[in-house]
Order: structure tokens, then C-alpha cells, then sequence
């Protein structure tokens, strides 16, 4: 799917629109995984999250692990991992991260929510702010993607930009 316009929140929109006219199953039989172009997904990633899904889940919000990249100094990935894995107390962490880049929901789930918003960024927090109560969300830390280090974002609100002011403030510690 190619889009002409800026916003990661639209681009998402527009290829899940995209898959959903082009799937032809029902939207609660169909399972929407995303990711991002800069990142690894396990092997098994697809397959843990249908795992999930044929269990009665809705929603699947995983975690990331930051690859080695050489504008990634060592203090700065030491301290995203500090504030990543605060309050990380074994395999059933529930922890308060939501990630673009491993995100699962049920289509049915996706629509009710009301989708990917059309904004610049956040458009994946805003949809997993947006889903309606009583859904069935597992926050899980078993199946991480794997995103890129680099700190010199490719986008100006993206994980590359969080990790360059992580290296602002390690600088000024």
C-alpha cells in the first residue's frame, strides 16, 4: 500500500482498510498484526499471536528489544532498559508499553475501536486507549520484536527520537 501523506497513524489505516477489503473474512474471524519496517520479528511472532487470539483474546500488545546500533552508546541503551524493564517481576509481567511494532488485534475489536487514528504519531497508543472496556488485551513480554537502535529518528516522534533524547538526558546526568 502506498500513501502520499506524512502520518504514520493514516499509513496504518490505510493498509489495514487495504487488507481487510482484500482478507474477505469475517472482521471477528480476522486477526490484524502490525510492525514496523526497521524491525525483526521472531520466527514464531505470527504464530504466538493467532496463539492468542484462538485463546479468546482481542488485543495483543508485546514488547520490543533495542538491536545493537554504533550511535546506540552503552549509557543511553542502559538506560532505556532501566526505565523499559522498571517494575519487570518475571514471566507474567504486565507491563505499561504499547508498540506499533508489536501490535495484534481482532478486526472486529480494531473497527469498534474505531481504528488507527489519522495523527502524525501515537496512533498506536491512541488505539489501544481507544478500546472499548471489557476487552480482552493481553500485555505480554513472551514474543518481543526486535527494533532498531539507531538515535537519529527517521521519524520526529518515533522510538529512534525517544532514544536520542535518552542519550540527551544520560549526557546531562
Amino acid at each position: 500500500v502506498e500513501v502520499s501523506h506524512r502520518m504514520a497513524g493514516a499509513a496504518r489505516a490505510a493498509a489495514v482498510a487495504r487488507a481487510l477489503e482484500l482478507c474477505g473474512t469475517p472482521p471477528e474471524q480476522t486477526w490484524i498484526a502490525t510492525t514496523d519496517a526497521d524491525c525483526q520479528v521472531p520466527p514464531d511472532w505470527l504464530i504466538h499471536h493467532l496463539h492468542h487470539a484462538r485463546r479468546g483474546r482481542q488485543c495483543l500488545v508485546g514488547t520490543v528489544r533495542v538491536a545493537s546500533h554504533p550511535s546506540l552508546a552503552p549509557p543511553v541503551r542502559a538506560l532505556h532498559d532501566a526505565h523499559y524493564f522498571a517494575g519487570h517481576d518475571g514471566p507474567g509481567w504486565v507491563h505499561p508499553h504499547v508498540h506499533g511494532a508489536n501490535l495484534g488485534i481482532r478486526a472486529d475489536t480494531y473497527l469498534r475501536a474505531g481504528g488507527f487514528p489519522s495523527v502524525p504519531y501515537g496512533e498506536d497508543h491512541a488505539l489501544v486507549a481507544a478500546l472499548p472496556a471489557h476487552t480482552r488485551v493481553l500485555r505480554t513480554d513472551a514474543c518481543p520484536v526486535t527494533t532498531s537502535g539507531r538515535t537519529t529518528p527517521r521519524a520526529p516522534h518515533g522510538f529512534g527520537a525517544f532514544l536520542r533524547e535518552l542519550g540527551e538526558v544520560s549526557e546531562g546526568a
